[in-house]
């Protein structure tokens, strides 16, 4: 419940946040007919990303894990934890399904032919005698087009990569202008190294895709900076409403949306168990025990093992994260790879970090362990430990995000004796945040204001009010 008067003042406030966090002038948006007509217009290219990436309704898949047994690229992450990511990453196409997994250790992963051919011989009479088997889904971040070619004339079904799948998925969650364009250019590196690998084309055909591939990444790239001033004027409006803001990062899955919705009470909010369920930035108001209102910026979830030019698509969605007050990192405690997962967030953040300026974000990451119901173990003695979806621990969490919010917005909760009725306590509810008010035992013509205030806002109140006397 709110201790405060002129509710009208707040709610006027409130719906103000809902209006800026999701419009912006018509002069300076980008139209979804606009999006349309650059991921549409080129004939020549869509023809190719069939070829590439056809996206098929239905596979059952074999999922293969290849993995090194040791030296330095041997990775933190065990095979089968890995298998269970891959897993995860088909069930969220709709109607595919694993047949089988396996798990297969290498001695490098730079072998033309991947396996070798004792290897090659038992996977290829494996899927000759499972008929249910329709594609072979390797997951490796992005298979040179020689391996697939080897693994596809052996074992003459489609042959998926990481990169592959992760793109279908993403293709399929982009519902927002700002998402669709970042897939697409995802989508546009990932086919243009396909072709300029393929043997088939011939130089002059190469000549022509290398132009057609410069002319669509220039047009993805402008709308895309279109989008990221648009963000730019978003942050700058939400900064204006003097909001402090709480960037919900994690692995993805990790139950980012569901934590939001349990903080805000935002009906419209609908989780979703599945990898990539959140693809762009969207935004949700809050108020946090002392009545301080907050900004909660849902974004994009992590995934390991994914090529460089991928994530760098992303990048410009994550701007919001690394700029936000407070970064709330949410973690699976559920995960049977826990550890590795939050190393790989907090080691991408940090990199986020340094290539922003002026932004060292290590003092303001909150950890937070979400999915304690599901767990016996403690796996960090040092994380607070919620379950957003049964709201267990979430009152402890807003106190100490307000704890956190109120020292990197350098805001002070302090109390102010301002005369009852007066101009100073109409001004303290329209610049700060009235936690409670009290009358003053000594003194009934004045009262105690409990508030939340910028540092800025106070010397303006100073400046107003205390010279004056």
């Amino acid at each position: 419940m709110f201790m405060i008067r002129n509710v009208h003042i707040l709610a006027k406030k409130f719906s103000r946040i809902r209006f800026i966090s999701t419009s912006l002038p018509r002069t300076e948006e980008i139209s979804e007919k606009y999006i349309d007509e650059i991921l549409t217009s080129d004939i020549e290219y869509n023809q190719l990303t069939n070829e590439f990436i056809p996206l098929s309704k239905s596979h059952k898949c074999l999922v293969l894990q290849p993995f090194v047994k040791w030296g330095p690229r041997k990775l933190t992450i065990t095979p089968s934890e890995q298998l269970e990511e891959a897993v995860a990453l088909i069930k969220t196409l709709p109607s595919w399904n694993v047949a089988d997994t396996i798990a297969v250790p290498l001695e490098s992963l730079d072998r033309k032919t991947l396996f070798k051919s004792g290897t090659m011989e038992r996977l290829k009479n494996m899927i000759q005698k499972s008929p249910d088997i329709t594609a072979v889904f390797v997951n490796t971040s992005n298979m040179k087009r020689v391996t697939s070619d080897i693994l596809h004339e052996n074992f003459r079904i489609p042959i998926l990569d990481r990169y592959r799948v992760v793109i279908q998925i993403l293709k399929i969650h982009a519902t927002t202008k700002h998402a669709k364009l970042q897939v697409a250019l995802a989508e546009l590196y990932f086919i243009r190294r396909k072709a300029e690998t393929d043997r088939v084309f011939a130089t002059a055909d190469k000549e022509k895709l290398k132009l057609i591939f410069q002319s669509r990444e220039q047009k993805l790239k402008k709308a895309i900076q279109r989008l990221r001033d648009e963000r730019k004027l978003l942050r700058s409006n939400r900064r204006k409403l003097d909001y402090p803001t709480v960037a919900v990062v994690g692995y993805t899955n990790a139950g980012k949306t569901c934590l939001i919705k349990a903080l805000t009470g935002e009906k419209s909010l609908q989780p979703r168990n599945q990898l990539f369920a959140t693809l762009d930035v969207t935004v949700h108001s809050g108020v946090l025990p002392s009545g301080l209102k907050v900004l909660y910026v849902d974004t994009v979830g992590f995934l390991t093992d994914l090529p460089t030019n991928l994530l760098e698509c992303f990048n410009a969605t994550l701007e919001d994260a690394v700029l936000a007050d407070v970064i709330l990192h949410i973690q699976d405690l559920a995960s049977t790879c826990f550890e590795y997962k939050r190393d790989h967030v907090v080691k991408t953040l940090l990199d986020l970090g340094s290539e922003t300026d002026d932004v060292d974000i290590t003092d303001k990451i909150f950890n937070v362990g979400n999915k304690c119901d599901l767990i016996n173990d403690i796996k960090d003695d040092k994380l607070l430990r919620i379950s957003a979806k049964l709201n267990i621990g979430l009152n402890e969490l807003r106190e100490e995000l307000e704890k956190l919010i109120l020292k990197t917005t350098s805001r002070h909760l302090m109390t102010i004796k301002v005369e009852n009725g007066g101009h100073e306590i109409r001004w303290l509810y329209k610049n700060a945040t009235v936690v409670s008010e009290h009358a003053d035992e000594n003194n009934s013509q004045r009262i105690n204001a409990k508030v939340i205030i910028t540092d800025s806002n106070l010397q303006k109140f100073k400046h107003a009010f205390l010279k004056r006397k």
